[in-house]
């Protein structure tokens, strides 16, 4: 059966709105607010894996409203040692620096201790199923607000610390000690934690206490994923990195506010491992009395016929009130926490939030796609491909920036891209079987002064990262000043330098059978060829990286410093004449075989980023909302696009044969 499922026109990031309810206006009550605050650590100046400040929102929270603390010590390598630290600091309405943000009202003081900080690679959402977390250095880009929250977080005071002993020491566990709440809260408020740790099967619960009334609330992690087993140092016990989002505390209206943990243990025997291992750590909390939606319903990849289990979670004082929405329109009797379709018609894809409302205001999740649409999101700086005779594949600029020409005092090239070498600052071309040809020619013009010396290959130019380095088919200029082209079959460096600030014309070649190799021309003259060591396969599906590399740890590039004009890849090799026309004319050659050019005459524009669910659907596009609908050639998603007369409206087809199935939007509470 076919279905073709129209899009929905949405953000795909949806601001939660909290305002004051008329009830609480009639109260005399003014003075709602959210405050969140991150634990940081500082490994050992090494800014891979230290801070993360919260850039993007987090468990319903903007960035503007977290107060990222200052970095404890983590005790590793050449740090100070590992020690019990205690550290303080104040957050007030004047606070703006040091990744503190101004408190809406009031002044806050905050003390903690705890024996060391550590770095978790949980990823909560952000990660993949079904332990969502990663080994090795922090994934780039950052995939959510919620996993720069998880990836610090303080000892528990038993796994890995001070004194330890097959990573249990028995040292003091965390303490966090608030002061000056009645300053910023006129109303009761409520508390939750979120918790992370490098060494967790399930966390342990945790203690909320009003220090003045001397009364305590314990919360617990329900539901945290299962970790993977990275092994302890005995293997008698499980040790995996995890994290959740714990229960939220009894409605509380007190100035001095204190929270710890129970004390986590761990223990077993043999390998592999029979015991238990709980963690008592803690990577961040949230006070509110207004609702936050802290854990929002997931994108369901259901079909006709499917069941459907969407859930959301909110905190704020009690009652709490909720309903379901589809499309923003309210849906009739769904007024509680979890929302149930027994069997998706095709009425029922579409676009779920949930809004939760208290006497304080309300507040609304972000948008859950049910069924699969193509997610239309507006973004700019889209740099516009303009080969002529192959489909269109205009990239994402991430930081690059345009200029009008450039001037080396001997060639001026006219439009032109100037890369920062700053992280994520690289064009982005969605991967496509375009590219994947056993032969290729990457071509371009570079202007630089050299490399930052930050990686271990050099700056990365044009490219596409595989897996690591030495499988990745990459260009990059080597911190020596000559030009590396990398194969996973070959690799070969240029004799010519090119760190000279001068236009250089670089080609590069490419043969993947075990008969072919790499060549590589400079200003239209071969520089040097290499052959392959045996033949290799294309890099199918990776997306064409210009100006920079996800490549990370050991395998790492730098991102390229300098300027880039006239960049193209062909789906052939290109001959010596060809290359040498090219450099004397800058003329086109072949353009049945040019896959993609990217000229820079103009500033980069905006335009939309389509996405979609399904694997083998086809999208489409008309000029008009009822038609005629055409295929768009090989189009994978996420894919870029700049509106046009003939490309106005976008669905796509896809054939659907396996039996009814069940999907829960939210597997585990974080």
């Amino acid at each position: 059966m076919k279905n073709q499922l129209r899009s929905f026109r949405h953000s795909r990031f949806k601001k939660s709105a909290c305002t004051v309810s008329a009830a609480a206006l009639m109260l005399g009550v003014s003075h709602a607010a959210t405050v969140a605050m991150h634990f940081q650590e500082h490994y050992c100046g090494d800014n891979r894996y230290s801070g993360y400040p919260v850039t993007m929102t987090a468990f319903g929270v903007p960035p503007s409203g977290w107060q990222n603390l200052t970095p404890m010590e983590t005790g590793y390598s050449s740090c100070n040692p590992m020690q019990n630290y205690t550290l303080t600091q104040t957050v007030s309405t004047n606070t703006s620096t040091g990744g503190l943000n101004p408190l809406p009202h009031g002044t806050l003081n905050v003390t903690w201790s705890a024996n060391g900080a550590n770095f978790s690679g949980f990823a909560g959402y952000g990660g993949n199923a079904p332990s969502y977390a990663y080994d090795g250095p922090p994934p780039v880009p950052l995939p959510t607000g919620e996993w720069q929250i998880y990836s610090t977080f303080l000892r528990d005071g038993v796994n890995f610390g001070v004194g330890e002993s097959c990573g249990d020491n028995n040292q003091p566990g965390y303490l966090v000690d608030i002061t000056g709440l009645h300053s910023v809260f006129s109303n009761p408020f409520v508390v939750e934690l979120i918790a992370a740790s490098d060494s967790m099967q399930t966390l342990t619960n945790a203690f909320i206490i009003d220090a003045t009334a001397n009364t305590t609330n314990s919360v617990t992690y329900p539901s945290t994923p299962f970790p993977f087993d990275e092994g302890s140092t005995c293997n008698q016990w499980l040790r995996g990195h995890g994290g959740g989002l714990s229960t939220f505390s009894a409605a509380m209206n007190t100035d001095h506010l204190q929270i710890m943990s129970n004390h986590p243990q761990h223990g077993g025997t043999g390998g592999p491992p029979s015991g238990y291992d709980r963690a008592g750590t803690i990577s961040g909390f949230i006070i509110t009395d207004k609702p936050v939606v802290t854990m929002s319903p997931q994108p369901v990849l259901a079909y006709l016929g499917d069941s459907v289990a969407l859930s959301a979670y909110a905190i704020g004082v009690p009652p709490l009130f909720y309903q379901w929405r589809r499309n923003a329109v309210a849906i009739p009797g769904a007024t509680t926490t979890s929302l149930s379709i027994a069997s998706l018609k095709s009425g029922d894809v579409g676009n779920y939030d949930m809004v939760v409302s208290n006497a304080y205001g309300s507040a609304t999740s972000k948008a859950a796609v049910v069924g699969d649409t193509v997610e239309e999101m507006i973004i700019t700086n889209l740099v516009v491909d303009s080969n002529p005779a192959n489909v269109e594949r205009d990239g994402l600029n991430n930081g690059a920036t345009w200029l009008a020409s450039s001037s080396d005092g001997t060639k001026t090239r006219s439009g032109v891209m100037e890369f920062p070498a700053t992280n994520n600052s690289a064009i982005v071309v969605t991967g496509t079987s375009n590219f994947d040809s056993a032969t290729g020619t990457i071509m371009f013009w570079m202007r630089s002064s050299g490399t930052t010396g930050n990686g271990n290959f050099g700056g990365a130019i044009v490219g596409r990262p595989g897996g690591s380095f030495t499988g990745s088919l990459m260009v990059l200029e080597t911190d020596s000043g000559n030009v590396l082209f990398n194969t996973p079959g070959a690799q070969l460096t240029s004799a010519a330098n090119v760190a000279d600030n001068n236009w250089h014309l670089i080609v590069a070649t490419y043969d993947s059978s075990s008969a072919g190799g790499a060549s590589m021309y400079i200003d239209g003259v071969l520089d040097s060829t290499n052959g392959n060591g045996g033949a290799w396969s294309a890099l199918a599906g990776q997306q064409l990286q210009i100006g920079g590399s996800s490549l990370s740890g050991n395998q790492a590039t730098e991102n390229y410093l300098g300027q880039l004009d006239d960049v193209r890849f062909y789906n052939r090799e290109l001959s010596a004449v060809e290359v040498a026309n090219v450099f004397a004319t800058s003329g086109l050659i072949d353009t049945n075989a040019l896959q993609l050019q990217f000229t820079f005459n103009t500033a980069p524009v905006s335009g939309l980023s389509l996405s979609w669910q399904t694997s083998g659907s086809v999208l489409q596009s008309a000029p008009a909302v009822n038609g005629t609908y055409s295929d768009v050639n090989a189009a994978i998603s996420p894919y870029y696009v700049i509106p046009k007369a003939t490309q106005k409206f976008f669905r796509f087809r896809f054939t659907h044969t396996q039996p009814p199935q069940s999907f829960v939007s939210n597997p585990y509470l974080m």
